[in-house]
């Protein structure tokens, strides 16, 4: 959409009603986004409130399977690792801790085990009790966790998460008697300790000492994919944190220090209480919408009284600009707008006689800049002319001295002819008398040609002293200089299209890059020209572009050792000027 071509009503109502509408939304969204930042914040709080409590809880019940192994260890001592009372003690741990403590074995120092349940622990494997000898040889009398192992004890053929408690039993002389371990279900562990789960939008991990997922717990069914996390994303602590910190998942975690070594990781779901703030969303959009249908009505009420007055302003101003400066506004209102139309009607009338004048100064001025254009050009001329004639004076035969006044003469009479425009054959025959002179100055080191004219072409009517200072400038600054080479100069004209092209070629030392960049832009600058670049040739530049237009002028074409090629673009055709006055140069 173009802006310039909208109305000023629609104008005034896109910017009423667009500010007005960009503000309710930049409001409403910021009131959200302060609303969701706190919401992540408390979120956050709250999730790191959650970690450490899981952690505390897990310490809490950590102390108690260590207050029940010690009770355990007493009765083996009293009891000498066997025996009714003894079983009877593992059998009621089994069932005090029920929630999470699976089975609990002694195993002797002559490898008798004694165990409950006893069906599982009947058969126990040599794997787990390498495993207890193992850990409980490393911790020499410390409680100690083992990594989490797969056990169907307790479970009638469901394996699941679990971890081995285990500590070495001395007698009261130290002497080594046995080993106590308790079996514990850490999917069990973990539900008991993170009871929060199912009340709220979260998820909990817990990893071993190792980093290696033990099992996750949330308020999801753990039958169907998790909404906040991917399972295989998560079996290392440093995965999942990767993979939460990749989604924008919040989470927090928190690590056990005591001889555990677990961390647990708490997982939030933000989607899901940013999703409770639509109704507040979708509420803002209506009062938006009505607010912005209640604008309009108002907007295009109030832009009707002010822009109409504006518009019929306006189309009378573009009446006027189509040259119809006798338009007139009726004047029907009393307040500013009538004024305003008032002040058109007295400003159409003064543009009026503005207009008249600036017609007839215009006239005048462009005379006068020709006039003295033209001027400059006579002077600098006359100068190098006479300046020959008198060294002639001194070397040159009487004969030749007279034919260079002759042609002088014939040049004063054609330069001092008060037509702005002459003919072709004029200019050319003017522009052959200059170079006889210059050839003579210069001793004939260079040959020049002036190219004749067709009899249409030689009628055309042209600017007259276009060719002179061009041609003198070729000599002055490309021929002159030249050395170890005959100089050669041309002139000729062609008609090309609506357009008459008169070429003033040479084949002398040409001009630098830089120093026809800088010749350009003086023929194209306000400023005057200087001897180095050559007054003439702005002269004629600038002539040409007053008398014809700016698509008319010189173009210069230079190449440093080859020489100069300047033509001169002017109309062609008998309307170039509206009138050519009677005239002839002398031949």
């Amino acid at each position: 959409m173009d802006w310039y071509r909208i109305g000023s009503r629609y104008k005034l109502i896109l910017l009423l009603v667009i500010p007005s509408t960009l503000f309710v939304i930049i409001v409403t969204q910021i009131a959200k986004a302060n609303a969701l930042h706190f919401l992540r914040d408390t979120q956050n709080e709250a999730l790191a409130g959650m970690a450490g409590q899981v952690v505390h809880l897990i310490g809490i019940y950590n102390n108690e399977i260590t207050y029940n192994m010690l009770e355990t260890e007493e009765i083996v001592k009293q009891e000498g690792g066997a025996g009714d009372r003894l079983y009877e003690a593992m059998h009621t741990v089994a069932k005090v801790r029920a929630d999470f403590v699976r089975g609990v074995v002694y195993i002797g120092a002559d490898g008798a085990i004694t165990g409950y349940p006893s069906a599982f622990w009947g058969n126990f494997s040599d794997k787990e009790e390498a495993l207890i000898h193992e850990q409980a040889s490393r911790s020499r009398g410390v409680f100690e966790w083992s990594n989490t192992i797969r056990s169907d004890i307790g479970r009638s053929g469901t394996f699941g998460p679990t971890s081995i408690v285990t500590k070495s039993v001395y007698d009261d002389g130290g002497q080594l008697i046995g080993y106590l371990a308790f079996l514990v279900d850490l999917s069990a562990f973990l539900e008991r300790s993170a009871t929060f789960a199912g009340s709220y939008e979260t998820q909990t991990l817990l990893y071993d000492r190792e980093d290696a997922l033990i099992d996750y717990l949330g308020a999801t069914d753990l039958a169907s994919p998790p909404v906040l996390f991917s399972e295989e994303k998560v079996q290392t602590l440093s995965s999942a944190l990767a993979y939460l910190d990749s989604r924008g998942v919040y989470h927090s975690v928190a690590s056990m220090e005591a001889n555990l070594g677990w961390k647990v990781v708490v997982v939030g779901d933000v989607e899901k209480l940013e999703s409770r703030f639509e109704p507040l969303s979708q509420i803002a959009w209506a009062i938006l919408l009505f607010g912005l249908a209640g604008f309009l009505c108002i907007h295009i009420a109030v832009s009707w009284w002010f822009t109409r007055p504006i518009l019929l302003l306006t189309k009378g101003m573009r009446t006027v600009a189509k040259g119809k400066l006798d338009t007139k506004l009726a004047v029907v209102r009393r307040d500013e707008f009538g004024e305003l139309a008032n002040q058109f009607n007295r400003m159409t009338d003064t543009v009026r006689e503005l207009i008249s004048d600036l017609r007839r100064t215009e006239a005048a001025k462009r005379q006068s800049e020709l006039q003295a254009l033209l001027s400059q050009i006579n002077p600098h001329f006359l100068y190098n002319t006479l300046n020959t004639i008198d060294m002639m004076v001194d070397f040159s035969p009487k004969n030749e001295l007279h034919a260079m006044i002759h042609v002088l003469c014939r040049l004063l009479k054609y330069s001092l002819d008060g037509n702005e425009v002459r003919t072709l054959a004029d200019e050319l025959q003017y522009t052959k008398d200059y170079l006889y002179i210059q050839s003579v100055r210069y001793e004939h080191r260079f040959e020049c040609r002036v190219a004749q004219a067709g009899e249409a072409l030689a009628r055309l009517p042209v600017l007259k002293l276009v060719l002179q200072p061009i041609v003198e400038n070729a000599v002055f600054h490309g021929l002159h200089a030249l050395e170890g080479r005959r100089g050669s100069l041309s002139v000729t004209a062609e008609r090309e299209g609506g357009m008459l092209l008169l070429t003033v070629a040479d084949n002398g030392v040409g001009m630098t890059r830089e120093r026809l960049d800088a010749l350009r832009a003086v023929l194209e600058s306000e400023d005057g020209g200087t001897e180095e670049f050559g007054i003439g040739v702005r002269n004629v530049h600038r002539r040409i572009r007053l008398f014809y237009g700016p698509e008319y002028g010189i173009v210069i074409d230079s190449a440093e050792g080859e020489g100069t090629v300047m033509t001169i673009r002017l109309p062609a055709g008998t309307d170039a000027r509206p009138a050519l006055k009677e005239g002839t140069a002398d031949g």
